[in-house]
């Protein structure tokens, strides 16, 4: 990738977002004095797709047809987000990428490649309760499936810690959950309120299929309790803004 040199610039700045559907990432950068900052979320373009399709947003009741549509889509969107990035940092912009968080793995690396490239890098990473983020999900425009809802809720909580490890001071985790939020975790609950039973989508599953489905569904709420158990340490409102404004001046 060929960087543009610029005289005098000044160190240019990407700000990772974090956390799950329904945390509120965009109103938390809305609310930031970010607006010097490029936002590069694939979301942005999806949405636009899925709107000119006349698909709709509603993840959870596409038929399969519309589902493979829509993950065509998303490779779509996927590629113009990808030329738009190489583009900001073409021209050394600021950026934030607007993303989960789930892979920590392909982020780490990406953080890797704007620090070698002389970018100065933080993470905003938001956390509300699993039930927030269902009912949130629920009642936006874009709604996914809950099952991707719950699995993304625990792999982006599960990275935490290496989050943390890896911006060091540069890191703030942010409680955006209502005083009055839900903080239970009941699966039948959950199974009752928020999945669709009434009809089945796809093809029918083989017995070992549906054996190895609830295996997992099983290990996902274990996985969810636990980490309920130990509900980490968030960075004061106060703190998390000041920290940021002191990263960005």
């Amino acid at each position: 990738m060929r960087i543009r040199i610029k005289e005098a610039q000044q160190t240019p700045q990407a700000i990772f977002m974090a956390g799950p559907a329904g945390s509120g990432k965009s109103f938390i950068s809305k609310s930031l004095p970010l607006s010097k900052f490029q936002v590069i979320n694939v979301d942005d373009t999806y949405e636009e797709l899925l709107k000119a399709s006349g698909m709709g947003m509603k993840q959870k009741d596409f038929d399969p047809e519309q589902l493979s549509q829509a993950a065509k889509l998303m490779g779509q969107a996927q590629k113009t987000t990808k030329e738009k990035y190489a583009k900001a940092l073409e021209n050394l912009n600021d950026i934030i990428i607007d993303g989960t968080g789930a892979a920590s793995r392909p982020l780490l690396k990406k953080k890797a490649e704007l620090e070698a490239l002389g970018y100065e890098t933080m993470m905003v990473m938001i956390y509300v309760s699993p039930m927030t983020s269902l009912e949130r999900n629920a009642n936006r425009d874009r709604s996914l499936m809950p099952g991707i809802v719950l699995r993304t809720w625990r792999d982006i909580n599960q990275n935490i810690d290496i989050y943390k490890q890896a911006f060091g001071n540069n890191f703030v985790l942010i409680n955006n959950d209502l005083k009055d939020a839900d903080k239970s975790f009941d699966p039948q609950e959950i199974k009752r309120r928020f999945f669709d039973t009434s009809k089945a989508k796809g093809k029918p599953k083989t017995p070992e299929e549906m054996a190895k489905s609830k295996a997992d569904v099983e290990q996902l709420n274990k996985d969810i309790n636990t980490q309920l158990q130990n509900i980490p340490e968030f960075t004061p409102v106060n703190d998390a803004v000041s920290k940021i404004k002191a990263f960005i001046k």
